[in-house]
């Protein structure tokens, strides 16, 4: 990642508080197994920016990005790694995936130190012509002889309670055996454009390639291979402030859903990353109009 967009992640998308946050006196959600995290974005308009730039990176992987024009990338990924119609209505464009993937991107990869097992770009089609299948973003972080999977969800709506609805309604799905089978075969069958060369991840999905009827989960497991699922959650900042909007979601889940067990047989950790902001409409509306205009982007 560029040190310039680096920089400008960590001095705009601040670190708030933890929950469950005794002080102020708000739990954490029923779904998460651990701490959810809520941060504050400083600047509108430096999220934009981040979001706009950030493309790049998300869209590829880091080798694919080295020694490469960006501004030729930039134009590569919305033709090619990103659901993107350039003669869209811009109530359509409004609702595409990337911007609060890309952010889910920028946060795992800056915040939480997980490195890009493969970019989301390398399962879009520009034949399909819609959002990328699968989960939003593919991390790792291994450490200790110990390996994460990091495959987490965005949601980027003007109200917490449509991006939730989009979310929990999914979790079903996305937690669990069957669907991780299916991303982790979708990953072999790219697995030369991995950025896993000599882990312990590349090893598992070679060895699964040479035996296709090895149980996969028996491998993750034999391996103390853990999912970690964030699940980050941008929305439009109440006008009562930042602590109030925070505090109405714990609430919400926990009248409208109840708690559920996951078909899921490697362990795995849950939490969400709440993310209040200024405008949705504006920095989404600022991001179309920089790639209209092809803002020069920031430099290394």
């Amino acid at each position: 990642m560029r040190k310039s967009l680096e920089s400008l992640i960590r001095k705009t998308i601040v670190h708030k508080y933890s929950l469950p946050n005794q002080q102020l006196n708000i739990d954490r959600t029923l779904f998460s197994t651990c701490d959810d995290n809520c941060f504050t974005v400083l600047n509108d308009t430096d999220l934009s920016e981040i979001i706009y730039n950030s493309v790049i990176e998300y869209a590829f992987n880091e080798f694919e990005i080295e020694e490469s024009d960006y501004a030729d990338l930039h134009t590569i990924a919305f033709e090619e790694r990103i659901r993107f119609q350039d003669t869209a209505k811009e109530a359509t464009k409004l609702k595409y995936g990337f911007y609060g993937e890309v952010i889910l991107y920028a946060i795992l990869k800056v915040m939480y130190g997980a490195d890009t097992l493969i970019s989301k770009g390398h399962f879009y089609s520009p034949l399909e012509n819609s959002e990328a299948k699968g989960y939003d973003a593919y991390h790792l972080i291994e450490s200790n002889n110990k390996l994460e999977l990091w495959f987490g969800e965005s949601k980027f709506h003007i109200t917490y309670t449509a991006a939730l609805k989009d979310v929990i309604e999914k979790m079903n799905i996305s937690l669990s055996d069957q669907y991780l089978k299916r991303n982790l075969l979708a990953i072999r069958q790219a697995k030369t454009n991995l950025n896993a060369k000599g882990s312990k991840l590349e090893k598992i999905l070679n060895n699964w390639w040479k035996q296709p009827k090895i149980n996969i989960f028996e491998e993750l497991n034999n391996h103390s291979i853990e999912l970690i699922y964030p699940i980050i959650i941008l929305f439009q900042q109440s006008n009562k402030g930042y602590d109030h909007s925070i505090d109405q979601i714990p609430k919400y889940i926990s009248k409208k859903y109840k708690p559920n067990k996951f078909n899921l047989s490697v362990p795995h950790s849950i939490y969400f990353i709440f993310i209040p902001v200024g405008s949705v409409k504006l920095i989404k509306s600022q991001v179309l109009t920089w790639i209209k205009s092809k803002k020069p982007l920031m430099s290394s």
